[in-house]
């Protein structure tokens, strides 16, 4: 169970190349809204604090979909050229804005209802000045021939996502409503298995980014989910409760310890947790044995 920062970027990281090597190329990383993954320094909050908020500021959302899509573009090689499509425009151009200092390696570009857009990003090339004065309008005979024609339009490499040059890795960044989805999800049909494609905190169910929240589509393969559990049948409080999946599993709900480190497993299994599975992990609280009983019941 991870039980801090640097847990989750080891299990992201281990969950993606896992899925890889099992050559999935559609994958899912799922983070609560608004996690605080601090991958360029600051304070590793290995409380989880966090997790007991219902609604996160805006700015956090993204501020937090943005070091995710940082962190995923790490684990590629140098030479992999990378798209990083936004759900929003705004989010898109901050990003672009904010990568302007660190000579980014990813194209951006931002899903929109009228089509998605190009931002900016990658490595730019510098044209050499000519020395040469510009010519002057032509007149007279050969005037026509003489006026240049206007130059057309760049064709996009992907037109869907906005991304003006081949990319071996696409990331979607943000939540997907239901336009965004199908147009993402139709992009990744025509595009082919030769590029992967990652859903960066698309939550296609919604801001609760539940750990089923990618559960039951062919399409996309769970690489790494971190959420709340389910509420529990029951009723009972499980807002201590954190439910995990890293490929290739299992999923697990465990609860981290209040003095020291680490956290207790108490409940596993091969699909995403119900409401049913919660409540056993609240009885296991009280039963030390509980989880391994769990491991060798499965």
């Amino acid at each position: 169970m991870p039980c801090s920062n640097k847990d989750v970027a080891n299990g992201i990281r281990d969950g993606l190349q896992s899925a890889l090597r099992s050559r999935k190329s559609r994958l899912a990383v799922e983070l609560p809204p608004g996690a605080p993954l601090a991958l360029r320094g600051g304070d590793d909050d290995a409380g989880f604090g966090w997790f007991k908020k219902k609604e996160t500021e805006t700015a956090k959302i993204v501020k937090g979909d943005r070091a995710l899509a940082d962190f995923l573009s790490l684990l590629f090689p140098d030479d992999f050229k990378i798209g990083a499509v936004y759900a929003s425009e705004e989010a898109a151009v901050a990003a672009a804005a904010a990568d302007k200092t660190k000579g980014a390696r990813a194209l951006i570009s931002a899903l929109n209802p009228d089509g998605a857009v190009s931002v900016g990003g990658g490595a730019k090339k510098v044209k050499k000045k000519s020395r040469r004065r510009p010519k002057t309008t032509a007149s007279g005979f050969g005037a026509a021939a003489a006026t240049p024609a206007a130059e057309a339009p760049k064709k996009l490499w992907c037109p869907a996502l906005g991304l003006p040059e081949p990319c071996e890795v696409i990331l979607i960044i943000g939540g997907l409503d239901a336009q965004c989805a199908e147009t993402v999800d139709a992009a990744a049909n025509e595009l082919g298995d030769d590029v992967a494609i990652v859903l960066c905190n698309s939550r296609r169910d919604g801001l609760s980014a539940r750990p089923g929240s990618i559960d039951g589509d062919a399409m996309w393969l769970p690489a790494f989910a971190l959420s709340p559990p389910p509420p529990p049948a029951s009723g009972d409080d499980a807002s201590d409760l954190v439910a995990a999946f890293s490929h290739p599993g299992p999923w697990a709900i465990g609860k981290p310890k209040a003095i020291g480190g680490g956290a207790d497993t108490l409940w596993t299994g091969d699909a995403p947790p119900s409401s049913e599975d919660v409540d056993k992990a609240l009885a296991a609280v009280d039963d030390p044995l509980a989880g391994v009983k769990n491991m060798f019941s499965r």
